[in-house]
């Protein structure tokens, strides 16, 4: 081989280029820091995520239990609604039971005591819920008096009879009318 090759080996050779500072040397450093701080992040988010599946399934089982919870209520509500309902018609029933209660207990004063009353009913006419058909029967020897004291008994509650009918079967007498409230 060639002298000068391998003397150009064996001579010192001066640096070209100047060394790196000695700042540089905390590179490798900081990558190391950097990497075992991203594993820790990542491992706390997988752990964060991994609660956040489970807050998730309980936040959903406690959303099914309060809709079934609600729809309980609201059926119940429901239900409460239906009963006041019946209650309302029940009270309005009775509000227009009252006025006929009057009619009756006034029928029943009228009456002396050697007559008997056999049957009375008092319907309520539903095209005109103010008209109330009344049936009357009687039983007695001066029955004829009787349904006169009955008829100004009635009008003392504003009551007139409208098309009356009587009809004799043996010692009853069927009386049927039509009473129609007057204006005051």
């Amino acid at each position: 081989m060639n002298e000068y090759l391998c003397h150009d080996f064996k001579t010192p050779r001066t640096d070209t280029s100047r060394r790196l500072p000695s700042s540089f040397r905390a590179i490798p450093v900081i990558f190391y820091v950097a990497l075992v701080g991203s594993a820790y992040v990542m491992t706390m988010d997988y752990f964060g995520y991994k609660r956040a599946l489970k807050q998730k399934t309980d936040a959903e089982e406690r959303q099914k239990v309060s809709e079934a919870s609600t729809e309980a209520f609201r059926k119940e509500k429901g239900d409460l609604e239906a009963e006041a309902t019946k209650a309302e018609k029940v009270a309005e029933w009775m509000e227009g039971a009252r006025n006929i209660q009057p009619i009756a207990v006034k029928i029943a004063r009228a009456v002396q005591a050697d007559t008997r009353i056999t049957q009375v009913a008092l319907e309520r006419n539903e095209q005109v819920p103010s008209n109330i058909a009344l049936t009357i029967h009687l039983n007695g020897s001066k029955v004829s008096t009787e349904l006169a004291a009955i008829e100004s008994a009635l009008g003392q509650l504003l009551y007139r009879s409208y098309s009356p009918q009587q009809t004799k079967n043996g010692d009853v007498v069927e009386y049927h009318s039509t009473l129609v409230r007057q204006a005051d």
